[in-house]
């Protein structure tokens, strides 16, 4: 077995290896869904801050 496939091994079975991409899965997944969160009431929120100012007395930017 060669050098590097004995690291993956060695990696896999390590609990500290596997709890770092378990970590990483976490994260990224946070960040996904927190983008599409984002991106789904983004034009809802340019709306009401729109209508904010407006109420304020101030003109809306275009």
């Amino acid at each position: 077995m060669s050098k590097l496939m004995q690291g993956v091994v060695r990696f896999w079975r390590e609990e500290e290896g596997t709890e770092v991409v378990e970590w990483a899965l976490v994260g990224g997944l946070i960040v996904a869904v927190g983008a599409a969160i984002f991106v789904l009431i983004g034009d809802e929120v340019v709306d009401k801050l729109g209508e904010l100012l407006e109420a304020l007395g101030g003109t809306v930017p275009t």
